[in-house]
């Protein structure tokens, strides 16, 4: 009998420890403190009917260890204050709406269910909650506002509405265990805001709308699992350093933004493993240091339109193996543009380039080679040429420059100051001659050609050919480099591997 009276309140004692950590009211607006009368020990808060920010005030007050919070079966209604401000200095909350900081810093919430009349979570609606995994019930929502669930750190995953518009600057800031963002089915989306995903270090994958138009600044700077990102047609506004320190980004492909005139500041800084880059055709300016320590980038091709390249645009770039991709139109070279690119051993300034700014070079140590066309020397800045031993280097330009180019500071420091042919080969040979006319490559051979290839300097084959002449003229107006390898194999069996550069009269 005794045993029996013991387990009886055992079990008795269990039942109210449940009914403490689970508390299901059902209210109307306003009515929540009077509906739990002081009592605020329970775990788990389940409401039905309806609520205004009465309640979440309520709410916000007396239960900031709850962990958990299921609003699904009621509505979230208007209300206006008069007398009184809420959560701030707020006085208007809208209907449908999660109100400004209502769960802020509340770290024990684990999982919360939403009306799906929802249509926003205001600013800093869930910031700070560290043990949140699961938000549910937001298929209705167009708005995620600024630092709506920033610190969230436990947040793996987020379904997001396709109805969705906005996502505020910070809002999911720091949310490190979110490993992917799958924004393709929000067609509405037209804004993702500053830092919105920054420091997400697990995130691996996302996917953007076609739709999205801005992407501001640093919007998922230090997402360091983050590999390859396509980014949409719609994009008409970047903000600055949007991938900055994305340090395993491989890949990313801009091909599509039509719109986009200007790469800005620091958009790709220390993308440590970047290695491909596809950029618009509409690109006109390279922003500042908008590929520096790119360690891993050892090529790319920039667009004709491209007429400027900022400060430090690729400062730091140590595995380009040649300075060749400015394309003629490139006017300006800003200070410390290619600083410290150990790596590169031709440089070829186009002939458009004005002014170059100081230390562009600085440090260029292995580029032994250095081609400028411009009948009269580029303007330069101070110390352009620093670090790099330059009274070892060749310059090569045109022929009635080379007065002219040894008696111009700086220019005059080059141990050698060349005539530049129309080809320079690195290889000589009798049996192939090659000659530039504008873009056209003239290849004759001595005896009729079997196969044609030419390369860039990567390896990828541009151009391939088993013609049976003995001339064959190329095309090289679509290659975005100046400097190819060409492979020529002749009926007699022989082959000629030449390395030559691009010379535009």
């Amino acid at each position: 009998m005794f045993r029996k009276t013991i387990s009886f309140l055992t079990v008795l004692c269990v039942a109210v420890m449940a009914v403490a950590q689970d508390k299901i009211v059902n209210i109307e607006c306003g009515g929540l403190e009077e509906a739990l009368a002081g009592d605020y020990s329970f775990k788990s808060l389940t409401i039905k009917g309806s609520i205004d920010v009465r309640d979440f005030v309520c709410i916000n007050n007396n239960a900031t260890a709850i962990e958990s919070i299921d609003l699904s079966g009621c509505s979230i209604e208007l209300y206006d204050s008069r007398d009184e401000q809420y959560l701030g200095i707020h006085t208007h909350f809208e209907a449908g709406e999660i109100p400004p900081t209502a769960f802020l810093g509340f770290t024990n919430l684990k999982t919360v269910k939403l009306p799906l009349t929802v249509k926003s979570i205001a600013e800093g609606a869930f910031a700070g909650c560290e043990s949140l995994v699961s938000v549910t019930g937001c298929s209705s929502i167009e708005s995620i506002g600024d630092f709506a669930f920033s610190g969230c750190v436990a947040l793996d995953e987020v379904e997001f509405s396709a109805a969705l518009r906005r996502v505020g600057d910070y809002a999911f800031d720091k949310c490190t265990t979110l490993g992917c963002i799958d924004l393709s089915n929000c067609s509405d989306l037209a804004y993702i805001g500053v830092r919105a995903f920054a420091q997400n270090t697990q995130l691996s994958s996302i996917k953007l709308p076609a739709c999205l138009t801005a992407i501001r600044d640093a919007a998922f700077a230090g997402c360091g699992a983050l590999e390859s990102v396509i980014l949409p047609a719609g994009i008409v506004d970047m903000g600055e350093g949007v991938f900055a320190a994305c340090t395993q980004l491989k890949s990313v492909d801009m091909s599509q933004c039509r719109n986009v005139e200007e790469l800005p500041a620091w958009t790709f800084s220390a993308c440590s493993n970047l290695m491909y880059v596809e950029l618009p055709q509409s690109l006109e300016i390279i922003g500042e240091g908008a590929f520096g320590h790119c360690l891993s980038l050892q090529t790319i091709a920039l667009p004709a339109s491209v007429n400027r390249l900022h400060d430090f645009a690729f400062a730091g770039c140590c595995a380009m193996k040649i300075l060749d991709f400015m394309p003629e139109g490139v006017e300006t070279i800003g200070r410390y543009a290619f600083y410290h690119n150990t790596s590169a051993s031709y440089t070829v300034i186009p002939r458009t380039v004005s002014y170059i700014d100081d230390h562009a070079f600085d440090g260029c140590i292995s580029s032994d080679i250095f081609y400028s066309f411009r009948e009269l020397p580029a303007d330069l800045g101070e110390m352009v040429f620093a670090n790099m031993d330059v009274e070892k280097k060749t310059l090569n330009v045109e022929t009635a420059s080379v007065p002219i180019y040894k008696s111009t500071a700086q220019w005059n420091d080059f141990g050698t100051i060349n005539a530049a042919t129309a080809v320079e080969n690195v290889d000589k040979s009798d049996d192939v001659k090659v000659v530039f006319e504008n873009y056209n490559l003239k290849v004759v051979a001595s005896q009729e050609i079997e196969d044609i290839r030419l390369f860039d300097v990567s390896g990828m084959a541009l151009y391939m050919a088993q013609p049976r002449t003995q001339e064959v003229v190329i095309d090289t107006q679509a290659y975005a480099h100046n400097i190819y390898i060409l492979q020529v194999a002749t009926v007699d069996g022989k082959q000629t591997i030449l390395k030559i550069a691009r010379v535009i009269r």
